[in-house]
């Protein structure tokens, strides 16, 4: 088993160093780091190679186009060529590890319980674990209703490989169809707000240029149906093992990418909306 780390930036220059060095400053060392850098308009890049600069654990793209968070992920798990049984490790630019010891603990806990995904307790910068970090109760992983209960699967997010490969990537996409249905549902909750926000919003809006990946929101488009298949397989950690910059803004000044006068706030949660209500997976018996 080797840990592939999966980091996703953009404007992150504030913060990227300290979390190459955490990554670095790991006592288990069987790891490699994918970055992907989504065509930052700061000093970032430049600070990523200057830190990994002779260390061949880490390696750094680039885009020459806008992806967005979601396609950004997907590709760089492809880039870092994982074997099945590999585990794959979410940390975000402006995010670190919690301790140099945050790999070795995941060790164990694929070791010894043998789970196929874990989710866990993320601390603020002062290392203050969240209140809300907590396991699913028994009776949501057996009525597999993890989409209509609280999202509770925080970082340190892991899965191993082949668990993503069970994964349809229409996951991440969203139709018309969809869009409006999340509308009319916005009406019948008197929700009057989320409908005038989301009512001239379209379904091609919420996607890349590919049209094949959906903005925002990637991680509970993946979680939500490894929870599903996983049921038991997924793993609660009780420890601190990644800090969360809460007080962050990683977006400076306006995200013109979303077009004028369009709010990335409410296509967010516009795209949340449709995910908690698309069709779970099935449980599945073995992987």
């Amino acid at each position: 088993m080797k840990f592939h780390v999966i980091t996703a930036m953009y404007n992150v220059e504030e913060w990227i160093e300290e979390n190459i060095q955490s990554l670095k400053d790991q006592t288990f060392t069987d790891f490699q780091v994918v970055l992907v850098d989504d065509q930052s308009t700061d000093d970032t890049v430049k600070l990523v190679r200057a830190a990994i600069a002779g260390d061949d654990r880490f390696h750094l793209i680039v885009n020459q186009e806008k992806k967005f968070k979601t396609r950004n992920v997907v590709e760089a798990i492809e880039a870092a060529n994982p074997s099945d049984n590999d585990v794959i490790v979410m940390v975000d630019g402006d995010d670190r590890l919690a301790h140099k010891d945050v790999l070795k603990k995941l060790a164990a806990v694929y070791r010894e319980n043998d789970p196929w995904m874990t989710y866990g307790s993320f601390g603020d910068s002062q290392g203050v674990r969240d209140e809300g970090c907590r396991p699913y109760k028994s009776s949501i992983i057996k009525s597999n209703r993890f989409r209509q209960s609280k999202w509770i699967a925080y970082h340190l997010k892991t899965f191993k490989y082949k668990l993503w490969r069970k994964l349809d990537m229409d996951i991440f996409q969203v139709t018309e169809r969809e869009v409006k249905q999340a509308l009319k549902r916005s009406l019948l909750r008197l929700q009057f707000r989320r409908w005038y926000q989301w009512k001239n919003i379209r379904a091609a809006e919420l996607h890349d240029v590919s049209g094949r990946y959906i903005k925002r929101v990637d991680d509970k488009a993946f979680s939500y149906p490894m929870l599903e298949m996983s049921g038991d397989r997924a793993c609660f950690i009780e420890e601190v093992l990644y800090i969360f910059r809460a007080e962050r803004n990683p977006y400076k000044g306006p995200d013109q990418n979303y077009g004028k006068n369009r709010s990335e706030k409410w296509h967010t949660r516009l795209i949340r909306e449709i995910l908690c209500h698309k069709k779970p997976y099935q449980r599945l018996e073995k992987l």
